[in-house]
């Protein structure tokens, strides 16, 4: 299986994350808190696997995020089930949301939905993701996608071979998202040794 580039940028800052946590509430760094921080960290594309499936497969991927990229919703609800289990849980998954969210914001995409259910807008910073086949969305620091947009920005503007374009090779995004991940790696042995 091959990781996507950008996997590597949500494993890192969940690895990250569970450091910070740890010792923002004093406590021991854990495997099983790293494993949550990850995990967390990729929860919020778990029905990327599902939309996999249906009709149009990676076509219409950008759809998936119109299950769980809600803030509004996703991070108060993980909150309120993590909440009595554990203050540095919630804390962890909070943040890991928080961070995904702001990753799927910058750069590639078409971004989420911030602030569902009050607006169907979706929002995006910085977008400079360039597909192959010519049409270049313009260039901005924020925008602003009306949710029944999304479809016909995709069909203008998408790339139907984006994991192709985006996970399987290097561009400035990936290297950075690799960067962290190594970056991430070389704290947590700090951390171990």
């Amino acid at each position: 299986m091959i990781i996507g580039k950008t996997m590597f940028l949500d494993i890192g800052m969940g690895v990250l994350t569970a450091i910070a946590v740890t010792k923002l509430f004093l406590m021991p760094l854990t495997w099983s808190f790293i494993a949550a921080g990850i995990v967390f960290s990729l929860l919020v594309d778990i029905d990327f696997i599902f939309h996999l499936g249906k009709q149009g497969g990676t076509r219409n991927a950008h759809k998936h995020r119109d299950l769980l990229h809600y803030p509004l919703l996703s991070i108060p609800f993980g909150i309120i089930i993590l909440l009595p289990y554990s203050a540095a849980w919630a804390v962890l998954f909070a943040i890991c949301f928080l961070f995904h969210f702001i990753h799927d914001s910058i750069g590639i995409g078409w971004g989420i939905q911030w602030l569902y259910p009050l607006r169907k807008n979706h929002y995006a910073f910085f977008y400079r993701y360039e597909p192959p086949h010519g049409r270049k969305p313009p260039k901005q620091t924020f925008y602003s996608w009306k949710h029944e947009d999304i479809d016909r920005l995709d069909r203008y503007y998408g790339d139907q071979k984006w994991i192709q374009n985006i996970y399987l090779k290097w561009h400035p995004y990936a290297i950075i998202e690799f960067l962290v991940f190594v970056f991430a790696l070389i704290v947590l042995y700090y951390f171990f040794i």
